[in-house]
C-alpha cells in the first residue's frame, strides 16, 4: 500500500540496506516452503492441548481458583485463534497449488477478512487475560488471605467479561479498515489436470483483500490510527503490565521465603538439625522452580508478543516500508511466534503445577487406574489427622514423640483449611525437628495479620508437598495405613 508524504525506513541507495533486505528475502525463501506443515502441526498441538487444558480446569477440585477461571478463559481465545488460522492455512497455504477450486472467491476472502478481526480480537484479549491472571496473583499476594475475594471465581468471570467487551470494542475498528475489491489484473482459469471439471475456456473473477479507501484518506489517518492501538494497547502496553506484576510475583515468592525460614527456625548451616535442612532445602527448591517457571512465563511472552508491537509501531510511522519489505517477509514469523505463544500453556502447566499434573492424569487415566491413590489419600488423611489431634496433649514441644513415630514436619498444612497429612516412619521412635508447635500457635494467635502475610504465598506449595507426601509412600506405610 502507498500513503502520500509517508516516511521511507529503508534508504534503498546503500549497500547495507540492499544486503540486509536481500538477507530477508532469502530467509522467506528457505522457511516459506515449511511454514504450512509447521504451523498445521502448531494448530493441531495447540487445540488439542488447550481442549485438554479446559477439561482439567474445568474439574470441580481445579474451578474454586480465580487463577484457573481466568485461565479456562485464555485457554478458549487460543482455541478459537488457532482454529481460525488453521482454516485459513489449509485452505490459502496448503491446498493452494494442488486443489481444482478457486482460492480467492468472494467467500473465501469473507472469510479471510473476519479471520483477520477474529484472530485479533482473541488473541489480544488472551493477552491481556494473562496480565488479569497476573494481576490476580500479586493482589493475592498482597491481601494475604485465603479467602480473599480476589480468589473468588465469581470475580474472575466478571473480570474476563469486562475484557472481553473492552477488546472487542476496541477491535472493530480492524474491520473497517479493510474491504474485499476485484482484482483487475487476471482472472482464475482452472489448472489442466483440473479441465475435466470444467467447462471450456471457463474463468472466474480473482478477488482480493486490501486496505478500504477511507483508511487511506488523509494521509491513512484511519488505518495508521489502527495500527498505533494494535501496537501499543494490544501489543506494547500488556508486555510492559506483565513484566512489572511478574517481577513483582518474584520478589514476593522470595520475600516469602525468607519469612519461611524465620518462622521454622530452620538454618542450612546448623549441623544439628539435619531433617530440618533437607526439607528446607526441598522448600528452597520449589521456590525456585517457581520462580523459574515464572519468568519462562514471562520470557515466552515477550519474545513472541513484543516483536510484534514494535513492528507494528513502525508500520504506524513507515507504512509503505515496513508493509513492502518487512511485513511482506517476516509475516509468516510473526504468525508463528503468536501460534507458539497460543500452545505452550499446557505445557507450562503440566511441569509448573503438581496438583494440575495429578488432575490432568484423573482425567486421562481410567478411573481404575488412580482410584487405589485416592483411598490411600482419604485414609492418611484421616489418620494424620487423628495423630495430630494426638500430638496436641503432648508436654514436649522439642521432641514431638507419639507412640505411632510419626514425623510431623508436614503438620504446617493444619492452616491451610484442611486435614493434615502425616508421613509414617517405622524405624523411627522419636523425630527430632525444630519446629515448636506450642510457640508456632501462640504466635498466630497473638498476630494474625502477620501470619496471614507470612504463610499466604505458601498454601500451593504445602498442598503440593502434601500430595507428594502421599504419593512417595512406602510400602510398610501403606500397609500401616490399612491396618488402621
Amino acid at each position: 500500500m502507498e500513503c502520500p508524504n509517508d516516511t521511507p525506513l529503508f534508504d534503498l541507495r546503500k549497500n547495507s540496506t540492499q544486503n540486509f533486505l536481500n538477507a530477508l528475502s532469502d530467509f522467506r525463501s528457505l522457511y516459506a516452503p515449511i511454514h504450512g506443515v509447521v504451523c498445521v502441526g502448531l494448530c493441531v498441538f495447540g487445540i488439542l492441548t488447550n481442549i485438554v487444558h479446559v477439561i482439567v480446569l474445568s474439574r470441580p477440585s481445579m474451578r474454586n481458583s480465580a487463577v484457573n477461571c481466568v485461565l479456562t478463559a485464555v485457554a478458549v481465545c487460543d482455541i478459537g485463534t488457532m482454529a481460525s488460522y488453521l482454516i485459513y492455512i489449509v485452505h490459502f497455504v496448503l491446498q493452494r497449488e494442488v486443489t481444482c477450486s478457486p482460492t480467492f472467491t468472494h467467500g473465501w476472502m469473507l472469510f479471510l477478512l473476519w479471520h483477520v478481526a477474529l484472530s485479533i480480537t482473541l488473541h489480544t484479549t488472551s493477552l491481556w487475560l494473562a496480565v488479569a491472571m497476573a494481576f490476580i496473583r500479586r493482589m493475592t499476594l498482597r491481601v494475604a488471605r485465603l479467602n480473599s475475594s480476589w480468589q473468588r471465581p465469581k470475580f474472575a468471570w466478571k473480570l474476563c467479561i469486562l475484557i472481553y467487551v473492552c477488546v472487542f470494542i476496541m477491535c472493530i475498528p480492524s474491520v473497517f479498515v479493510h474491504e474485499i475489491s476485484l482484482y483487475p489484473e487476471g482472472v482464475w482459469q482452472p489448472a489442466q489436470r483440473c479441465s475435466q471439471f470444467y467447462p471450456a475456456n471457463y474463468t472466474q473473477p480473482i478477488y482480493t483483500f486490501t486496505v478500504s479507501k477511507e483508511a487511506t484518506a488523509n494521509n491513512c489517518s484511519l488505518f495508521k490510527l489502527n495500527i498505533w492501538m494494535i501496537g501499543i494497547v494490544f501489543k506494547v502496553i500488556p508486555c510492559i503490565l506483565l513484566m512489572i506484576l511478574s517481577f513483582g510475583l518474584v520478589n514476593k515468592i522470595r520475600q516469602a521465603e525468607r519469612h519461611r525460614r524465620k518462622l521454622t527456625n530452620v538454618s542450612l548451616n546448623n549441623p544439628n538439625s539435619v531433617d530440618g535442612t533437607s526439607h528446607t532445602k526441598k522448600k528452597s527448591y520449589k521456590s525456585d522452580r517457581t520462580t523459574a517457571m515464572l519468568v519462562v512465563i514471562l520470557a515466552v511472552f515477550l519474545v513472541t508478543e513484543l516483536p510484534q508491537g514494535v513492528i507494528s509501531i513502525l508500520c504506524a510511522i513507515y507504512t509503505a516500508d515496513v508493509h513492502k519489505y518487512l511485513y511482506f517477509h517476516l509475516g509468516d514469523i510473526l504468525d508463528l511466534l503468536s501460534l507458539l505463544n497460543s500452545s505452550v500453556n499446557f505445557v507450562l502447566y503440566c511441569v509448573m503445577s503438581s496438583r494440575y499434573r495429578q488432575t490432568f492424569w484423573m482425567v486421562v487415566l481410567p478411573a481404575a487406574a488412580h482410584s487405589g491413590k485416592i483411598v490411600y489419600r482419604r485414609i492418611s488423611s484421616r489418620f494424620g489427622e487423628r495423630a495430630y489431634n494426638q500430638s496436641r496433649n503432648t508436654h514436649d514441644t522439642n521432641n514431638f514423640v507419639t507412640k505411632d513415630h510419626i514425623d510431623p514436619m508436614l503438620l504446617m498444612t493444619r492452616w491451610h483449611g484442611t486435614a493434615p497429612l502425616l508421613c509414617i516412619n517405622k524405624q523411627a521412635t522419636t523425630t527430632q525437628t525444630n519446629l515448636n508447635f506450642t510457640q508456632l500457635a501462640l504466635q498466630r494467635k497473638n498476630s494474625s495479620k502477620v501470619r496471614n502475610k507470612e504463610y499466604a504465598p505458601l498454601a500451593t506449595e504445602a498442598e503440593e508437598h502434601r500430595d507428594e507426601c502421599v504419593s512417595a509412600g512406602s510400602d510398610d506405610s501403606r500397609e500401616r495405613v490399612e491396618q488402621l
